[in-house]
């Protein structure tokens, strides 16, 4: 298994990176470190530090350098929404197609460490090859709403799927709706039957190669492109700014490859 750490500043709430205002994963804790280390560090039981692929601006690659020495890190010209960052982390970075990949962001704060690092141990190993009948299914990990936030992605499982590994519940996901009306938001929250997206994903690299290359046009621009600053420049150009959760998962949804594990992390999105 490798980790992907989204770091460029387009995380959850794809908040532009304006100006020369660092991105929330350079912020320090009151412990003195950054979020960007503290996401690493929760990742290093599960994965070697050379394992640790960290996806930023490229303003900020020696400040990921200087934080994560060991890490691999592949800059991006410009923040265009996680669904870029994961296709660039993809093409740049040769694996074997069915290795498990781990997939967060870099601005979210964990409380339970253990209880994810235990639920993305259960996934890597016992449900991204094949389970329930779904080869190579695409796993998002569910928190339970706490508020009508508008600026989140709602999942909406099927509870009749439920599919059982150790501790884990996993559900087949009927619909993703990302940044919902107002209106909608509330009637999702208030059914009690649907989840936020966390930003955090486990699949088999092959299975969301293949997701982006159904979804997304993002490899025919990444693909020619990633070797050359200059090109790569270019290509970033034409992409319109998309989340993962955007550009894949509904897709992944309509299309019965996609579940959620709800979890409880004490998952929250980092405020300065």
């Amino acid at each position: 298994m490798y980790a992907v750490i989204l770091a460029s500043g387009s995380g959850t709430r794809q908040r532009p990176l304006t100006g020369t205002a660092d991105p929330a994963a350079f912020r320090r804790l009151a412990d003195g470190r950054t979020l960007l280390e503290h996401t690493a560090q929760r990742l290093l039981q599960l994965v070697r530090p050379e394992d640790v692929v960290v996806v930023t601006d490229r303003r900020h690659g020696q400040q990921v350098r200087e934080l994560l020495p060991d890490a691999r890190i592949v800059p991006e010209p410009l923040n265009r929404g996680t669904a870029a960052s994961l296709a660039l982390a993809t093409v740049a970075v040769e694996r074997p197609a069915g290795e498990a990949m781990v997939v967060v962001c870099a601005d979210h704060e964990i409380d339970d460490e253990q209880a994810l690092r235990d639920a993305v141990e259960l996934t890597s190993q016992r449900v991204v090859g094949g389970h329930g009948g779904i080869e190579q299914p695409l796993v998002t990990f569910g928190i339970r709403p706490t508020k009508a936030d508008r600026e989140l992605t709602y999942l909406q499982p099927s509870y009749d799927g439920l599919l059982r590994v150790g501790d884990l519940r996993l559900y087949p996901v009927q619909s993703v709706e990302a940044k919902p009306d107002s209106g909608r938001t509330r009637q999702l929250y208030e059914s009690g039957t649907a989840y936020w997206s966390s930003g955090i994903f486990c699949w088999q690299r092959g299975a969301i190669q293949s997701a982006i290359e159904r979804y997304t046009p993002l490899f025919m621009l990444l693909r020619p492109a990633h070797r050359s600053e200059i090109a790569l420049g270019a290509a970033y150009d034409r992409i319109q700014p998309v989340s993962i959760d955007e550009a894949i998962l509904v897709g992944a949804a309509r299309d019965g490859s996609l579940l959620t594990a709800p979890v409880e992390l004490g998952w929250r999105e980092f405020t300065a």
